[in-house]
């Protein structure tokens, strides 16, 4: 009996000491970041606050140059957003703020509004631009006239499917990636751009590199491009929300199909030698389940007929008051234009 009591509480300390083991092991670092992106599509409120930046911009100097010349006054172009998101009943605030550089140097922000099926933007009063009366006020969008009358160009948001299907596409990813090889763990200061103030548990990337694209893309179209093709073939809601068709899926899937593995690896040293990707990458900070700040930091170089372009971008955004109560700074308008009274205004202001 003793010895039968003794061998009981020994299997209950191998069990708990078990136990702790596995509380204590550490969730591996792409398997962190699935689960964190998975968590934050089912967020039901937060707010948030990003920037966009320009980080460096070099275009060539001859007629391609020419043709990209546009691009140029983007160089010290400034945007940031900020905004709030209720999923139910469904309200999405987003506060674009544009600081456009030069001698005529100005400052633009355009608040829009996201219910299920309804949208609303200020328009915003641009110097040296007659906008008659519509500036500095809000036009109303309904979204399914929008649909009918665009050629369902523009549908109106089924949040929730987008959520699935992010979710589901994310899946996909991951498992045809090695962790090795495009994720690490990151210490707080290797972070781009993280705010002072902002608290996390941990710090992850997943990047592209010029060391590991071509591993990237041989597995995109081996697995993940076939993969994502049946995932829209089989639910009709995910090709809505991509605005895809079943013959246009087919099709690509066919042309995938009929590759031939030597072709594409040409194409692939091809692609490597005119094509550079110094940086493509996401950084994440995940506070309990949530990603609560990402970080998208790329610089990729160009080279075609002796000529390189070369893009360095980074954009960010934290996200804060997480399944909390959140505060919209504006609210539904009541005395919105319609869209018919904007191209009147718009008609009138340019009227000479």
């Amino acid at each position: 009996m003793r010895r039968s009591r003794w061998a009981v509480l020994l299997a209950v300390l191998m069990a708990a000491a078990l136990t702790l083991s596995a509380c204590g092991k550490k969730t591996p670092v792409g398997e962190a970041m699935q689960n964190a992106w998975a968590a934050s599509m089912k967020m039901k409120s937060y707010t948030f606050d990003g920037s966009f930046v320009i980080d460096e911009l070099q275009l060539p100097s001859g007629d391609r140059g020419m043709a990209l010349s546009y691009f140029d006054s983007l160089r010290d172009l400034s945007v940031s957003v900020r905004g709030a998101y209720v999923r139910d009943p469904l309200r999405m605030e987003m506060i674009l703020k544009l600081k456009i550089p030069g001698d005529l140097a100005f400052t633009i922000e355009v608040p829009i509004i996201l219910t299920a099926d309804k949208m609303y933007a200020r328009i915003p009063d641009i110097p040296l631009l007659p906008l008659g009366d519509a500036a500095g006020r809000f036009v109303e969008f309904d979204l399914a006239e929008l649909a009918e009358s665009t050629g369902e160009w523009l549908l109106p948001i089924d949040v929730e499917t987008q959520r699935k299907l992010s979710v589901d596409m994310l899946n996909i990813l991951m498992r045809h990636l090695d962790e090795e090889d495009y994720f690490r763990e990151l210490k707080k200061d290797e972070v781009p751009g993280l705010p002072a103030d902002l608290k996390a548990d941990r710090y992850v990337r997943f990047g592209i590199t010029q060391d590991n694209f071509e591993s990237f893309i041989q597995a995109l179209v081996d697995h993940i491009a076939p993969e994502l093709i049946d995932l829209l073939l089989e639910n009709e809601a995910y090709r809505s929300a991509l605005m895809l068709t079943e013959d246009e899926l087919r099709q690509a899937k066919d042309e995938l199909a009929a590759n031939d593995p030597d072709s594409l690896r040409n194409r692939l040293e091809e692609l490597k030698d005119s094509l550079t990707i110094h940086e493509l990458g996401i950084t994440g900070a995940i506070q309990g389940d949530y990603m609560v700040y990402q970080a998208f930091k790329g610089k990729i170089e160009a080279a075609e007929n002796g000529e390189t372009t070369v893009v360095g971008f980074t954009f960010n955004i934290r996200y804060d008051n997480i399944n909390r109560d959140v505060t919209f700074e504006h609210d539904i308008p009541s005395d919105a234009m319609s869209m018919e009274e904007f191209g009147q205004s718009l008609f009138s202001g340019f009227a000479f």
